[in-house]
């Protein structure tokens, strides 16, 4: 009995000792458990702080990034685009020969200009600086005409002097003759006294052929210094219109690619017409024969004095047609009407056939005119003078026709006489925007395409600010720029 009443002693001692250290033991977890929950309490709202710090600045970094153009692109791929950029338009270029030793690089713009706000402003001073640079020229263009035109009325008035005192000794010289041959039908009956009298008219006679002679040859030498002269300033001429080309037709102001319209900076005050095609190249092209070709437009509406709309024709997905893009064509001028003769086989398509009337309707269409052409049968029509600016030459004609070859060999001698341009027949297709056309598209008044395809809103509706025009707001991801 003792032994069990100790033995359950002993159990409640264990009990106890038990319930102690779980009363302990979970005092001390629920401290514990409290602690964490504050402290899990205090990481949440850290966490929530960082993430919402985070968000703000992730929402600053697609700010930039849409106002830079890359919205979105990743950081890497910003930075490997804005290094091209910045080599691209900010990077070294060729001295000029001449002006420094050659082969010397210097770079375009000052290294501290080497970011998008301050690339943007030099690129405007640059484009200033040629701007002006071309006011000057087209000044010094108006002189050197102006006096063209006055040594063409001198020579004008001295060869219609030559011809008429040339005409006047011709009539002298006949009547002289005249005179002749009665004093040589009188011999026969009045002797040895009228055979006198025919020598003396005989030593007249020579004496004013002679006269009549130099007069003529003082005539033709005049003609030939005027000649000269006219070439010289035809010389000049060219210097100043840079028949090369180098100077842009125009520029495109803003492109909805949605469609597939573009809108250029000229217009009714530049004697612009309808269905005139440019080929367009990039921003910084200033010379058509060297610049890599993005893409062809055609004018479908004059909308002002320099606002015109204008379809596209073809470009490239990986080189899309943009704003500040130029535009060019041989076929017209701003304000001018260009001069042509053609000369050969003018084969656009390269099948073999003479597409002449072709060529001559998409001349006349845009404004330009045909001075002298080769007909189908290779007849030469008009002429060319000092007023044609270009001669566009086609494939010369078979080796059988001997006609077709003198004319064409004749239009190549007197374009070289005139010093006119000479324009490759591929190079004209080139310039001019030419395809070959596999189906016919009709336009209205108001300039959209039969298809069904709307016109996008104008331009010319939009605010201006600083005196460039601002595109209207994109409505969506319609692919304007």
């Amino acid at each position: 009995m003792a032994r069990e009443s100790q033995g359950l002693q002993v159990l409640l001692i264990v009990f106890v000792m038990l319930t102690v250290v779980l009363g302990v033991t979970t005092y001390l977890y629920n401290k514990r458990a409290d602690e964490m929950t504050k402290a899990a309490a205090v990481a949440a709202n850290s966490e929530r702080d960082a993430q919402g710090k985070a968000a703000e600045k992730q929402k600053e970094c697609d700010v930039l990034k849409t106002l830079i153009g890359f919205p979105e692109r990743s950081t890497p791929e910003i930075k490997k685009q804005f290094d091209e950029d910045m080599q691209t338009y900010g990077g070294e270029q060729k001295a000029d020969s001449g002006t420094e030793k050659a082969g010397a690089d210097k770079p375009l713009f000052d290294a501290s200009t080497l970011y998008y706000s301050r690339l943007l402003a030099s690129m405007y001073k640059v484009i200033q600086d040629r701007t002006d640079e071309l006011v000057r020229s087209r000044a010094q263009y108006a002189s050197l005409q102006a006096d063209f035109k006055i040594r063409e009325g001198e020579k004008d008035e001295a060869i219609k002097g030559y011809t008429e005192g040339y005409g006047k000794l011709k009539e002298q010289f006949a009547k002289i003759a005249e005179d002749y041959n009665s004093g040589l039908a009188a011999t026969a009956t009045e002797g040895a006294q009228v055979v006198s009298q025919v020598a003396k008219i005989k030593k007249k006679a020579a004496d004013d052929v002679t006269k009549a002679g130099v007069a003529e040859q003082n005539s033709r030498s005049a003609l030939l210094k005027k000649e000269a002269e006219l070439k010289e300033l035809l010389k000049k001429q060219a210097q100043v219109e840079r028949p090369e080309m180098d100077v842009p037709s125009g520029e495109i102001t803003w492109v909805s690619l949605a469609n597939k319209m573009v809108w250029i900076n000229r217009g009714r005050a530049d004697a612009l017409q309808r269905q005139t095609k440019f080929t367009v190249y990039s921003a910084e092209s200033t010379n058509a024969a060297k610049a890599v070709k993005k893409g062809t437009v055609e004018v479908v509406r004059i909308d002002g004095d320099h606002s015109s709309e204008a379809r596209i024709l073809d470009d490239k997905l990986a080189d899309p047609i943009m704003a500040g893009d130029k535009v060019f064509t041989p076929l017209w001028s701003p304000g001018q009407q260009n001069h042509f003769a053609l000369a050969g086989i003018m084969d656009l398509d390269g099948d073999g056939r003479n597409q002449l009337s072709v060529v001559h309707g998409m001349i006349n269409e845009n404004g330009g005119v045909v001075d002298c052409w080769l007909d189908e049968h290779g007849h030469k029509q008009g002429q060319i003078t000092a007023n044609t600016r270009f001669i566009v030459v086609g494939d010369p004609p078979d080796k059988g026709s001997s006609e077709f070859k003198k004319n064409y060999d004749s239009m190549l001698s007197d374009a070289l006489h005139y010093e006119v341009r000479k324009m490759m027949l591929p190079d004209f297709k080139q310039q001019m925007g030419y395809q070959k056309s596999s189906s016919v598209e009709h336009f209205g008044g108001a300039g959209a395409m039969s298809s069904g395809v709307g016109r996008a809103a104008s331009p010319a509706a939009a605010p201006k600010t600083g005196g460039a025009e601002k595109a209207p707001a994109k409505g969506g991801d319609d692919g304007d720029f």
